[in-house]
C-alpha cells in the first residue's frame, strides 16, 4: 500500500514538472554591450615571468565572468518562471566544476533548457580560469558532463542563435570537440535570426576552431549576411571576419569583394601592422588573383613601415606576396632588411629570436629565393638555422635547401646543407612539394654531387612524375610557342637552332641563337605584375648559366598577347631581346 502511494506521488510530481515546463517560457536576450567573447587566445602554459600576459589573462577572465553574470542576471533577461532565474543564480555561485555537476544531478528535474546553456557556459568559464588540463580532462570524462551535452543535443531545436553560439563557444573553452552536438546545431543555425555581428563572428570562430572548414552552405549563408553589414563594421570585426573566411576551404566571393572595397575606401593606414598582415594573409589564402590592388596597398605599408613592424607580421606579408606571385621588390627588400637585424642579434647572443620560429626564417629565405632577390638576410638566416638545425621541420628544410641552391648557400654552409637534406623525405611534408623535391635532386647532381646524402626512392619516383606532368614531357614544355618564335626568327633571317639538348643535364634549350650559347626560353613561371622569372625557372637558368649559356626569357603570356597586337609587334619584341645578348658579358 505504501509503495503504491509513493508511486502515485512520484507520478503526480512528474506531471507537475512537465506542466510547469510547458507553461514557463524563458526569453533569451543578450545585453546590448555584451559580446560574451571566449578567450580564444588563452595559452595554458604561460611563462612564469610574463607579467603583462598574466594581467591580460586575468582581465579577460574577469570580463568573461562579468559577461556571463550579465547574461543571466536580473534586469538583463526576462524570466517567466522564477525557478529558471533561481537556478541560473545557483549556477553562477558555483566556484568549481564539481558544484556545477552536482547541481545537474540534484536539480535535474527542474532544469530548463536555458539552465543547461548556462551550466555549460559556467563550466567553460571555470575551466578557462583554472587552466588545469588534467582537471579539464577529468571533467570531460565525468558521466554527469556527458549527460549535460546529451541533454543539449536533445533540445537543440529549442535553442535560438545566441544560445547555440554560447554552447559552441563553451565547448571551445573546454577544448572539447563534441562533433555530435556541433553538427546537430549546423542546420538550425541557418534557420535562426542572427542577433548581431559580434555573436555571428563568435559562432563562426567556434566552428572554425572545431575544424568545420568544408561546410560550404554554412559559410556561404553567413558570408552573405556579413557582406551586407561590411560597410558599418569596425576595423577589428572586419579583420576578424576576413581571418575566419580566409580559413574556410571555399572562397566567398561576395564577402571578400565587399571587404576589399571597404578596406580600400577607408584606407589601410587605420589598421595596425598586425591587422594589415592578417588581412593580406586572408585575402591570399585561396590563391585568388583578383585582389592585387589591396596587396599593392599592403606593399606600400610594408615598404614604409617595415622598420617598425614585428618580424612575424613581415613574414605574413611576404608570404602573401609569394603565394600569389606578386613581385613588390621594394617592399620585399625592406622587409628582409628589417628582419636581418634581430636575426643577427639572436645569432650573436646564441638566443632564440623573439616571436620567430625556424619555419618563419625558412619562409623568408624561400620568398627571397622564389623572386630571385639577393639580400644580407641570406647569410644571417643560414647562420641562425645552422645553430638551430634540430628545430627545423621537413617542410622548412625543403624551403631552406631550395633557397640555398638559388642563392649559393650550398658552398658557404655545407654542414647545414647535409643536415637539412637528410630531413627531406623523412616525414610526409614532401608529398605537398613533389616537384620541388625533384628539383632539389637535380640540384644535388648539378651543384653539390659531393653531398653524402641521398633522397628516398619514393620521393624521386613521385617527383619525376610531377615534373614530367608539369612540363608536358621530358623536353620543352611549350613546343607550340617555340615553333612560333622560330618561324618569326626565320622571317627575320636570324640563324638559330631549336630544342637543343644541354649535355649532362635534364634540360633542353628552347632556341639557341647562332652557333654560340645564347638561349631564348619560353616560360610560364613569372611574377604576375613584372613578368620576372620566378621559382624553378631561376634554378634552370642558374644551372644553364653555370655551363656557359646566356639566357633570356620569353613570358608565354606576353608572347601570346602579341598575336592580337599590331602588325610587327612580335618582330619588334624579338629584336629588343636579341639586342640584349650584345650587352651580355661573354664567357
Amino acid at each position: 500500500m505504501i509503495e503504491t502511494r509513493n508511486d502515485e506521488l512520484v507520478l503526480w510530481t512528474m506531471r507537475l514538472i512537465i506542466l510547469m515546463a510547458r507553461v514557463c517560457v524563458c526569453v533569451f536576450t543578450c545585453p546590448p554591450n555584451s559580446q560574451c567573447k571566449p578567450a580564444t587566445n588563452w595559452t595554458r602554459n604561460c611563462p612564469a615571468n610574463s607579467g603583462a600576459v598574466t594581467l591580460r589573462t586575468s582581465l579577460r577572465h574577469e570580463q568573461a565572468r562579468s559577461e556571463l553574470t550579465a547574461w543571466v542576471g536580473p534586469g538583463t533577461a526576462v524570466y517567466v518562471n522564477p525557478i529558471c532565474s533561481q537556478l541560473d543564480q545557483l549556477l553562477l555561485k558555483c566556484e568549481d566544476s564539481e558544484s556545477v555537476l552536482a547541481l545537474l544531478v540534484t536539480h535535474r528535474g527542474v532544469f530548463f533548457v536555458h539552465n543547461l546553456v548556462t551550466a555549460i557556459q559556467v563550466l567553460g568559464a571555470l575551466a578557462e580560469e583554472a587552466s588545469d588540463p588534467i582537471a579539464v580532462n577529468r571533467l570531460l570524462r565525468d558521466p554527469r558532463y556527458d549527460l549535460l551535452v546529451r541533454d543539449l543535443s536533445r533540445f537543440v531545436p529549442k535553442l535560438d542563435f545566441l544560445a547555440m553560439t554560447n554552447v559552441a563557444c563553451s565547448l571551445q573553452q573546454l577544448d572539447h570537440k563534441y562533433y555530435t552536438l556541433l553538427s546537430r546545431m549546423l542546420r538550425p543555425l541557418l534557420d535562426q535570426t542572427v542577433p548581431d555581428v559580434a555573436t555571428l563572428l563568435r559562432c563562426i570562430q567556434a566552428y572554425s576552431w572545431a575544424g568545420y572548414h568544408e561546410q560550404h552552405n554554412f559559410y556561404a549563408h553567413f558570408a552573405g549576411l556579413l557582406a551586407e553589414a561590411v560597410p558599418g563594421l569596425p576595423p577589428q570585426q572586419l579583420v576578424q571576419a576576413c581571418i575566419l573566411f580566409g580559413g574556410a576551404s571555399q572562397y566567398q566571393t561576395r564577402f571578400f569583394e565587399a571587404a576589399e572595397q571597404a578596406l580600400l575606401s577607408r584606407g589601410m593606414e587605420n589598421l595596425t601592422a598586425k591587422q594589415v598582415s592578417l588581412v593580406a594573409n586572408s585575402f591570399t589564402a585561396h590563391l585568388r588573383t583578383c585582389h592585387d590592388g589591396l596587396l599593392s596597398c599592403v606593399a606600400d605599408i610594408v615598404e614604409r613601415e617595415a622598420a617598425h613592424m614585428e618580424v612575424q607580421d613581415i613574414v605574413r606579408c611576404l608570404g602573401a606576396f609569394r603565394r600569389v606571385a606578386l613581385r613588390h621588390e621594394d617592399a620585399i627588400r625592406a622587409g628582409l632588411e628589417a628582419c636581418s637585424a634581430p636575426l643577427h642579434r639572436a645569432w650573436l647572443l646564441r638566443q632564440r629570436a623573439d616571436g620567430l620560429r625556424t619555419a618563419d626564417v625558412a619562409a623568408l629565405l624561400e620568398c627571397a629565393a622564389y623572386f630571385g632577390i639577393q639580400s644580407h638576410l641570406d647569410q644571417v638566416a643560414l647562420d641562425y638555422l645552422d645553430d638551430r638545425v634540430d628545430e627545423v621541420s621537413e617542410h622548412a628544410s625543403i624551403q631552406a635547401v631550395y633557397a640555398m641552391c638559388v642563392s649559393g648557400g650550398v658552398s658557404t654552409h655545407s654542414r647545414l646543407l647535409l643536415y637539412l637534406f637528410r630531413k627531406i623525405g623523412a616525414g610526409t611534408a614532401w608529398e605537398g612539394e613533389k616537384m620541388r623535391v625533384f628539383h632539389l635532386w637535380m640540384c644535388q647532381h648539378l651543384q653539390f654531387p659531393w653531398l653524402d646524402a641521398r633522397l628516398k626512392r619514393r620521393c624521386l619516383e613521385a617527383g619525376l612524375r610531377a615534373w614530367v606532368l608539369h612540363r608536358r614531357g621530358y623536353g620543352c614544355p611549350f613546343p607550340d610557342e617555340v615553333r612560333d618564335v622560330s618561324a618569326e626568327l626565320a622571317e627575320m633571317r636570324v640563324s638559330h637552332r631549336t630544342f637543343v639538348p644541354v649535355a649532362e643535364t635534364p634540360y633542353e634549350v628552347d632556341i639557341a641563337i647562332g652557333e654560340g650559347k645564347n638561349a631564348l626560353l619560353v616560360i610560364s613561371e613569372t611574377a604576375r605584375n613584372t613578368l620576372h622569372p620566378v621559382g624553378s625557372i631561376l634554378l634552370q637558368m642558374k644551372h644553364l648559366e653555370a655551363r656557359g649559356w646566356r639566357c633570356t626569357v620569353i613570358p608565354r603570356q606576353a608572347w601570346r598577347s602579341l598575336a592580337t597586337g599590331p602588325s610587327g609587334a612580335r618582330e619588334s619584341y624579338l629584336r629588343s631581346l636579341l639586342a640584349g645578348f650584345e650587352d651580355m658579358p661573354r664567357s
